[in-house]
């Protein structure tokens, strides 16, 4: 097995872009079938949706990793080093880890006859991610969807649960136009007996999600209706589902609530099937729950926020976390922005950019990153001023120009922009693609 060396490692992984997004999971099977299928040998849990997929991912890692349990966490896009994507009880894959396994993977895959060549990026790292997660003997994984749920490679597995956080428009070219077609999409995570757990609230959406339910013979917990909640500040709120219990999480945002809850569901039906979890574990494992790049504050003088808020959905959580921030709180409001050219640029601006007083648009190093000055003519005339800058370094400095201690700066569009951003204000260097 030839070893390269990491950086060679990296622009083979990335160079799988190229084959773009193949729904489908043929050729997941077909790879982890020649692997002995390795997702057998964990008990994993199995996260989808439109927003939160990350942040309750993450409660539920940290919850169970408190209680002493080996955990492998799976999520998507890294921010900064793409280790970030697969990490073991808290700890991100070594570089060394990740040449092994990529040329193991690719030995496999070249002694497979008739394998397709184009085997995505996606399918690739979700491979990579369940076998690592394997030859390191983790008690759980927790696996994130990449994308929709039916055609996913992650729904290759067999949870003990799984969790629909929300419903919202994304990702269409692919999932359909209108928020019932995404839905289904959605669904094809639920499985036959398999509890699942959901934040979804239209009542169309919830319509299909008990029907999918009732037709695979699966528990379903809404919220809302099984699972409830009391309060509207995530540091601390009544959780009230198989029992009831004070919640306190450091994620900062009225959202939060509801990925906790819908967390805190998945673990009570960990529960119900007989893993071990005390009131102590849930409620420290909670505590110290981290998830960058979501309402991250990197300075406070000025008040510098970084928030992954990728559609409309999103940057509407976010506008109306930042009506609500600090109301006393003199200064200029500004407003960074970078956003795929495949999202709905004008529904996010229409969302965000009424509480900027100057808004900077701008794009991260990426081939999908929408043009500013496209992005510019989408913003709606009023008081606001706005800035293009071509790339986010060039947009940071910018800004750090002319900002003054008592400003706000909100940096947003897309977890690629905020990666970028994150980089330059922790003198990192982040990859040049991250899909």
């Amino acid at each position: 097995m030839e070893m390269i060396s990491y950086s060679e490692t990296l622009d083979y992984l990335y160079r799988l872009q190229w084959h773009g997004i193949q729904p489908g999971l043929k050729r997941i099977s077909v790879l982890l079938s020649a692997l002995d299928h390795p997702e057998r040998s964990y008990r994993s849990i199995h996260i989808g949706g439109t927003n939160g997929k990350g942040s309750t991912a993450a409660i539920i890692a940290a919850i169970l990793q408190k209680a002493g349990f080996r955990v492998g966490l799976y999520t998507s896009p890294h921010l900064i080093h793409f280790s970030e994507r697969i990490s073991l009880s808290g700890v991100p894959i070594c570089e060394g880890e990740i040449i092994r396994l990529t040329a193991l993977l690719r030995e496999v895959i070249n002694a497979i006859e008739g394998f397709s060549a184009e085997i995505t990026f996606f399918e690739f790292t979700t491979a990579m991610a369940l076998l690592y997660f394997s030859l390191m003997q983790v008690d759980f994984a927790v696996v994130e969807v990449g994308m929709g749920g039916r055609y996913d490679a992650t729904n290759i597995l067999l949870p003990d649960v799984s969790a629909i956080t929300n419903i919202g428009l994304d990702h269409e070219q692919y999932l359909g136009g209108s928020l019932l077609e995404i839905a289904k999409e959605k669904a094809g995570i639920i499985k036959a007996e398999i509890p699942v757990v959901t934040a979804a609230t239209q009542p169309e959406v919830c319509e299909l999600f008990e029907g999918v339910a009732r037709f695979n013979h699966a528990p379903l917990f809404r919220l809302g209706h099984e699972i409830k909640t009391f309060g509207e500040d995530p540091g601390r709120f009544l959780y009230r589902g198989i029992r009831e219990r004070i919640v306190e999480c450091p994620l900062m945002g009225r959202h939060q609530i509801d990925n906790s809850a819908v967390a805190l569901g998945v673990i009570e039906q960990c529960q119900q099937r007989g893993v071990v979890l005390s009131d102590a574990d849930i409620s420290e494992g909670m505590k110290g729950v981290r998830w960058p790049g979501r309402l991250e504050v990197v300075r406070h003088n000025p008040l510098i926020l970084l928030d992954g808020a990728h559609n409309p959905a999103g940057a509407r959580v976010l506008a109306s976390f930042l009506t609500g921030l600090n109301p006393d709180r003199r200064g200029k409001r500004w407003l960074m922005i970078g956003v795929m050219r495949d999202k709905d640029i004008k529904g996010i601006l229409a969302q965000i950019t009424p509480w900027a007083d100057e808004i900077v648009l701008t794009r991260p190093d990426i081939e999908r990153a929408a043009d500013p000055h496209l992005m510019s003519t989408f913003v709606e005339k009023g008081p606001s001023v706005k800035t293009v800058c071509e790339g986010v370094p060039d947009a940071i400095r910018y800004v750090e120009s002319r900002v003054q201690t008592e400003d706000t700066l909100v940096i947003t569009g897309s977890l690629y922009t905020i990666g970028e951003a994150k980089a330059v204000y922790s003198g990192a260097a982040a990859s040049s693609i991250r899909g």
